[in-house]
């Protein structure tokens, strides 16, 4: 059961999608960026943390997900360093009584080392996992499209949910005469790449179940550069916008947060203003099954993000 301190909806998605209860099992699924958390290892170029500062961020973050957000079965993090760390938080969380947890993350392309990764309630079968567009390059300069490759999971029961977490890139620099045109243009074909991915694999899969999540760097409502949200749900507004989206997705996803109540309706707050960055996307299949979606608080303690926590019929 999600905790009351989130704010718990079901509330007709657009569209008219109705996450209705049913009788049987939930999974519940927690995004949450992390803020740079890295360890007290010096094997690169990235930050090293000081021993006490570590551990008390792990700390940390096994009482957060266990008082905050009752230990859900599949979280998926941003902005953490190695997988190292995952196991760290899942050693942690059971010493103070939680579920055992299996860790799952791939090192990707970002120069600091932050990645994307899960940790999943051992009870659960992880079909497979494994990263998208790791070495796909974005033109000019031939740079890696994707500093942190979505990350992919196919968790089974009766049925099987895909996963796929995403963090993409920042909208730092978009104001800039210099940089602004390929931040926007790299942001658009991160989405647009995705966008075309998913269009994909619903084509495929028509059966299964898919949720994209993660730190989409991304506004709502969108910023006036472009629609990267709509971008990825399938349905992109290019009204007054500098540069124009594709509509990559026959079958358009849900955009689950929309039916939290505006005034909770936010994961980061930036010179004061509230704002959402984080997101749940879902296949209309799964978006049926949504049972309960709320935001925890920005607590700047654990992190500059809050978490986004939803609970599934499954």
């Amino acid at each position: 059961m999600l905790l009351l301190r989130l704010l718990i909806v079901s509330l007709p998605l657009a569209g008219g999608l109705i996450p209705c209860a049913l009788a049987g099992s939930t999974v519940s699924i927690l995004s949450q960026n992390m803020n740079r958390l890295f360890d007290n290892v010096g094997n690169g170029s990235e930050r090293v943390e000081t021993t006490a500062r570590y551990r008390q961020r792990i700390k940390t973050t096994a009482a957060k997900i266990l008082q905050d957000y009752d230990s859900p079965d599949i979280i998926a993090f941003q902005e953490v360093e190695n997988i190292s760390v995952l196991r760290d938080i899942a050693d942690q969380l059971r010493k103070s009584g939680g579920p055992d947890y299996r860790a799952y993350l791939m090192e990707g392309n970002d120069l600091s080392g932050i990645d994307v990764g899960y940790l999943v309630d051992v009870t659960l079968n992880v079909k497979q996992a494994g990263q998208l567009f790791k070495n796909t390059r974005f033109q000019p300069g031939q740079s890696p499209l994707f500093s942190r490759p979505p990350l992919l999971i196919e968790v089974c029961n009766q049925d099987c949910l895909t996963l796929v977490n995403v963090h993409l890139r920042s909208m730092r620099g978009l104001r800039s005469a210099k940089k602004g045109d390929r931040v926007a243009r790299k942001r658009i074909a991160q989405a647009e790449h995705l966008a075309s991915w998913v269009d994909q694999f619903q084509d495929r899969n028509s059966d299964k179940f898919l949720l994209i999540t993660g730190d989409l760097n991304a506004l709502q409502p969108a910023d006036k550069y472009t629609d990267i949200v709509g971008i990825l749900i399938g349905n992109p507004d290019n009204r007054g916008k500098r540069y124009t989206g594709r509509d990559e997705i026959k079958n358009d996803l849900s955009n689950l947060i929309e039916v939290i109540h505006p005034d909770r309706r936010f994961s980061y707050i930036y010179k004061g203003r509230k704002q959402v960055l984080d997101y749940m996307l879902a296949s209309k299949n799964f978006s049926r099954k949504l049972k309960s979606i709320g935001f925890g608080s920005v607590d700047r303690n654990f992190s500059d993000h809050a978490g986004l926590l939803a609970e599934f019929n499954w």
